[in-house]
């Protein structure tokens, strides 16, 4: 069971978290002034990392029955996330590349596909999603959705496309008004959800 403890003293704030993972107990600490640090049950730093996140959580990000942790951060992009991965071989943490790169980032059903959700500018009303592939702790991007609703002109709609390292290929365009989309949400989570055949 995952037990929290905070203290602020003055100008200090801690908040610690403690999680049983594999017959070990972590505790993983946000310390301000100081760094955010991950401790086995010997008390040995085996994670840090400068930034500290604004809050975080025990949770399995992956499924593969094992809590991984998941760092939030105060940024001018919305859902700007990181993520370390319980390494079962190791009884450590391993740090997935360019997670940042993938706000508020969703797994698909059981698999090993996510999506992404970023503004874009305009007040939310330009945005994207990104489909990629989690493969241990490397992400490979497999697809895009760009919403463009900002400026009154032809451009406006949905783009899809199918991303293959550098090629990008228009799968299918769908023209819009201009303006806030408030169904823009679960538009990408239907998608996403039932079409990732066509990405893979």
């Amino acid at each position: 069971m995952e037990q929290t403890e905070i203290e602020t003293e003055e100008r200090y704030y801690f908040d610690c978290k403690k999680q049983l993972i594999n017959g070990n107990e972590y505790e993983a600490c946000i310390k301000r002034p100081g760094i955010f640090t991950v401790k086995n049950s010997n008390g040995q730093v085996i994670y840090s990392h400068e930034d500290n996140p604004f809050d975080f959580k025990f949770t399995d990000f992956n499924g593969d029955g094992y809590f991984d942790i998941l760092m939030n951060y105060v940024s001018n992009s919305p859902g700007t996330q990181e993520l370390i991965l319980f390494n079962i071989k190791t009884n450590e943490f391993d740090a997935v590349e360019f997670f940042n790169s993938y706000p508020s980032s969703k797994r698909i059903k059981e698999s090993n596909l996510y999506y992404s959700y970023h503004g874009s500018g305009c007040a939310d009303n330009d945005w994207g999603s990104e489909l990629y592939r989690l493969t241990g702790t490397s992400i490979t991007l497999i697809g895009k959705i760009k919403g463009l609703g900002c400026l009154e002109n032809d451009t406006n709609g949905i783009y899809i496309y199918k991303v293959n390292g550098t090629d990008e290929k228009l799968l299918n365009y769908t023209k819009r008004e201009q303006g806030y989309w408030k169904g823009k949400y679960e538009f990408i989570d239907k998608y996403w959800t039932e079409n990732t055949n066509k990405f893979e």
